[in-house]
């Protein structure tokens, strides 16, 4: 095997008394910010927020299969996914002095799209890619700033490339750490103003409620005809903004906190450093993906949503009709077992286990149920197996998977994006955090869209399925100032 760099993590708490979006003002004019967001009150799960901004290495797919990676001092364009072009800049570092109380959070952040799926499948690729986003794009963070919910406690962390080498090499680190005090200790910009309406026009879908409805008895059929379980189908919604991505982000946040929720901006194109981004991703999912740290992996599969009532008596119906509802539990278990599936790929023998087959979680406009699998990451592999191993998650294709990803192409006109991809950190020790981009808002050149999908099962009544996907948009509706009323309307038949 060839020799690997070391790589100390350095750490440094910092004495600020900020709430993570206070400080993410801070950052998010500056160059491809990068805000891991938990709205978490679970100490197991989404403790941690993470900011960055100023990547020092870039690497990014093009609807083209063409990977660009600038990083090291040298720029390559590669023919492969993201995923080969990812494994150089994680596999040839070796980190040998990290903090125990703290994950590793610098490394590579942003997002995989769904997309990527056709880089480790052979799939149709025939849905109309009308996002120009890349289907995959990574920020090298160097140094962050970690805020631990739970301590209330504020770490700035930095990755030293240089571990071991003796003076100048280490006030790298030190510039790198005092410049991130710096940014976040500075004067904040006004809070952006929340009552504004941001979406102007008039709103459109990428299809018609009739549609829609035909699609899902299509995938029913589909079903019943042998070929798969479940599928997950999806509509889309657009509309041109007429505010920053950050003031969408801050009324996102009010109106759907997400256990796990994002945001990332950058410009593409050519473009001064006082314009405002062209391209954003927002995102307030309440889903874990992939959690992996000292080879412990954990993901958290979302099946079953019912709406939050309007008082206390209607919400506890909500609740309790979910629970009691044998279409969800059995959507649930069937996911669960593809997860266990996946995840044995590249496991140890016998320690994938079903460690909570299903929980109920309380989220600001819906109730969902929830399983937890975990298992021991096999020393033969690393994250970058892991991922080629469960990308893109179940719970957002359908079982089997590869056949549902192909159906999934068949009926939806229109590619993903990141939509159901998955966006958060991949740490230079191997560790990670992502998310499923659910509940997620693409904003590209002034226009923002909003996906929203569900799992069609064989007893799945398409009117019910329509109305889900409405009940999961609520809070994103809510921040682009549109109703549900209004999106029947234009929905039409």
């Amino acid at each position: 095997m060839a020799t690997r760099a070391d790589v100390g993590i350095v750490c440094r708490k910092l004495q600020i008394d900020l709430d993570p979006l206070e400080a993410m003002r801070r950052l998010q004019h500056r160059a491809s910010p990068l805000f891991l967001d938990s709205a978490a009150a679970d100490s197991r799960y989404g403790r941690f927020s993470v900011l960055a901004c100023e990547p020092t290495g870039m690497l990014w797919t093009g609807r083209d299969g063409k990977t660009h990676v600038d990083f090291g001092g040298s720029k390559r364009t590669l023919d492969e996914g993201p995923l080969a072009a990812l494994a150089p800049g994680l596999r040839p570092f070796r980190v040998v002095e990290k903090p125990e109380d703290l994950p590793c959070f610098v490394g590579w952040g942003g997002y995989f799209g769904y997309e990527t799926g056709r880089f480790i499948e052979r799939l149709p690729a025939t849905t109309k890619p009308d996002i120009k986003l890349p289907v995959a794009r990574l920020g090298f963070y160097d140094a962050v700033a970690v805020h631990d919910h739970a301590r209330g406690e504020w770490t700035l962390m930095a990755a030293d490339l240089h571990h071991g080498y003796p003076p100048p090499y280490d006030r790298v680190v030190k510039g790198r750490l005092d410049t991130l005090a710096a940014h976040l200790t500075g004067k904040a910009p006004k809070a952006a103003k929340a009552g504004k309406p941001v979406a102007a026009g008039k709103a459109k879908w990428n299809m018609s409620r009739a549609k829609y409805l035909e699609m899902v008895r299509r995938g029913i059929d589909y079903i019943a005809a042998g070929d798969i379980f479940q599928v997950n189908l999806a509509q889309r919604l657009s509309a041109s903004l007429s505010c920053p991505a950050w003031a969408l982000y801050e009324r996102l946040r009010v109106s759907n906190p997400g256990w796990y929720a994002a945001y990332m901006a950058w410009h593409e194109g050519k473009a001064k450093a006082s314009d405002a981004p062209t391209c954003a991703v927002l995102s307030s999912s309440p889903e874990l993906f992939l959690e992996a740290r000292d080879r412990k992996v954990i993901t958290r599969p979302i099946k079953g949503t019912r709406p939050r009532g309007a008082d206390e008596d209607s919400d506890a119906a909500m609740r309790q009709e979910l629970i009691a509802s044998e279409k969800d539990r059995a959507e649930l278990n069937m996911i669960i077992d593809l997860e266990r599936n996946d995840l044995g790929r590249v496991c140890e023998y016998g320690s994938v286990k079903v460690t909570e087959p299903r929980c109920l979680e309380a989220h600001p406009t819906v109730w969902h149920s929830v399983g937890t699998v975990e298992g021991t990451l096999h020393e033969r592999f690393d994250v970058i197996d892991l991922l080629k191993a469960t990308l893109p998650g179940g719970s957002i294709t359908g079982a089997p998977k590869v056949r549902a990803m192909e159906i999934i192409d068949e009926l939806e006109p229109t590619e993903r994006s990141v939509y159901c991809g998955s966006i958060g950190m991949i740490g230079l020790d191997q560790s990670a955090v992502l998310n499923i981009a659910i509940r997620t808002i693409i904003v590209d050149r002034g226009t923002a869209h909003v996906q929203v999908g569900g799992g069609i099962v064989a007893d799945s009544d398409p009117e019910l399925e329509y109305a889900e996907t409405l009940h999961k948009a609520r809070g994103m509706l809510e921040a682009l100032g549109l109703d549900e009323a209004g999106l029947l309307e234009i929905g039409g038949e």
